[in-house]
């Protein structure tokens, strides 16, 4: 099993919003699975899966820029969450 969970609280100037400060949270649950009798677990598919989108990503030259790149850049990020969230690999998001 593999467990994520993060929140952040969020801080807004007075005035700019109805509340002064939000927690967005986001929450990752993921179990193994037996497929055609071979066990895959959740750490190999929930870090091979991205792993393996990233480098088909670059051989695909979907990817442009070159170098170290985290995942923040929607260049990556954009085209990887999709094919993420078609294996099945979601993340919960709340506001509150």
């Amino acid at each position: 099993m593999v467990l994520l969970h993060h929140e952040v609280e969020v801080e807004f100037p007075d005035g700019l919003r109805e509340k002064h400060s939000r927690t967005h949270s986001g929450t990752l649950l993921e179990f193994g699975q037996t497929k055609n009798g071979k066990m895959i677990t959740a750490m190999a598919f929930t870090v091979g899966i991205p792993a393996a989108i990233g480098a088909l990503l670059i051989l695909g030259n979907k990817v442009k820029t070159r170098g170290v790149l985290r995942p923040i850049e929607p260049e990556v990020y954009v085209p990887a969450m999709d094919i993420i969230q078609a294996y099945g690999i979601k993340v919960m998001e709340k506001i509150e």
